[in-house]
């Protein structure tokens, strides 16, 4: 019985609204197609950014990392020759 009764009201609103109704629908449901696949694309973008911030973070550190080793080594060359 529900069915029926929502059969009953998208008949009417074909009825009142015609065919504005049906390309207003057509519009509406591609404003929405458009809205979700701009969502995933935000999602996406904010991932990439994410990584980039941790992959320069993780190239800040490997630099650190480098000049200390390298400072470690000429200190120990210093300590053997002198």
């Amino acid at each position: 019985m529900y069915s029926e009764d929502e059969e009953t009201v998208n008949d009417e609103n074909r009825r009142e609204f015609g065919v504005l109704g049906d390309v207003l629908r057509e519009l509406q449901r591609e404003e929405m197609e458009e809205t979700e696949t701009c969502l995933v694309e935000i999602q996406e973008t904010t991932i990439t950014q994410n990584t980039i911030e941790i992959l320069t973070e993780i190239n800040a550190t490997l630099k650190e990392m480098a000049e200390t080793q390298k400072r470690i080594l000429e200190e120990i060359k210093k300590n053997r020759t002198g």
